[in-house]
């Protein structure tokens, strides 16, 4: 009798820690509690957008957001003074309690413009209606009189931790789905990835390669040429960092990045080589998406992070000239 295949999915024959960091590429980054941002949820969860973004021609995915979203309003950009009164220009395609919310950040304006003059509620719902008009993280000072102030999102009465996810991580679920296979199809070309496998007790991991890349090729994600061009692919079809376009190792998506001494942090989970992508993320361009994302070492990623590689390349490139190291 032939033997029955494993079911496919992007982990197949991965050693399992790098299975576990691609399924957390599909998790927004970590957020405080006295933030207003939830703490790694999926990408496609509620998003919440600064009003200053929404009034410059913000740009929505062409499906819309999967859950939503919430506009958010400082009370200065929400209130006319003398006396405060809403702001007559405020876009008409936004209603407060329904998909804009104010959010308390500074002491001053939780005094001046208190939510309790209008008798508002802190909100608890993402979904319109959203069960109130405001948000409060606002924290102590060095006052005995003021501490801190949480209100809206806060527990499983109130909406759980955090309204919503920075609108620049957002990705659909197809996307989070496609990204995902294609960070498998790059893992398996990464240095010394068959031998890993193998050493965690794969016994085929040459086919569960072959499998992930008939996927791919079935998904429309396994286009060599534009992964090349796009720097994260060499002419040799291996895996490599998009900024110094050195080879990613296997091991380097397991193993911890060193520390510093006298800067050790024990319970430091951050790996050699992590997610990268080539284009920053930025609100309304929504850049987590397929032939965008590889492997980058860590300090490849540290230094590129808000720029992504053109800029980072330019200004790298700049230091050099004033070290006069290149003409």
């Amino acid at each position: 009798m032939k033997a029955k295949k494993t079911k496919l999915n992007y982990k197949i024959g991965l050693p399992a820690a790098i299975a576990t960091k691609i399924e957390k590429t599909g998790q927004t980054r970590g957020a405080e509690k006295d933030t207003v941002y939830q703490n790694r949820v999926r990408r496609c969860s509620t998003v919440l957008i600064p009003i200053s973004s929404w009034k410059t021609n913000f740009i929505l995915p062409p499906n819309g957001f999967e859950n939503g979203y919430i506009v958010l309003a400082h009370p200065e950009e929400y209130f006319s003074d003398n006396p405060p009164t809403p702001q007559p220009d405020l876009p008409n395609n936004l209603n407060l309690g329904q998909n804009l919310l104010v959010l308390y950040e500074k002491r001053s304006h939780w005094l001046y413009y208190n939510p309790n003059k209008y008798s508002w509620k802190p909100a608890t719902s993402r979904i319109a209606p959203l069960g109130g008009q405001y948000i409060a993280r606002v924290p102590d000072t060095t006052s005995s009189k003021d501490s801190q102030i949480r209100h809206g999102y806060i527990d499983k009465d109130t909406g759980g931790q955090g309204a919503g996810i920075r609108v620049y991580e957002y990705a659909s679920s197809e996307e989070i789905e496609a990204t995902k296979y294609q960070l498998s199809f790059l893992a398996w070309r990464t240095e010394g990835i068959i031998d890993m496998a193998r050493k965690e007790g794969i016994s085929n991991p040459e086919e569960c390669k072959n499998r992930i890349d008939e996927k791919c090729a079935e998904m429309g994600i396994a286009d060599i040429k534009l992964l090349q061009e796009n720097r994260i692919l060499d002419s040799q079809s291996r895996t490599v960092c998009p900024l110094c376009l050195k080879s990613i190792f296997a091991s380097e998506l397991a193993s911890r990045v060193e520390q510093a001494e006298g800067r050790n942090v024990p319970d430091l989970t951050v790996t050699t080589a992590n997610l990268f992508h080539v284009k920053e993320l930025r609100a309304g361009v929504y850049n987590h998406r397929r032939y965008n994302l590889g492997w980058g070492h860590h300090h490849c990623n540290a230094a590129a992070r808000d720029w992504g590689v053109d800029i980072t390349l330019k200004w790298m490139e700049d230091i050099l000239r004033n070290n006069r190291l290149i003409q």
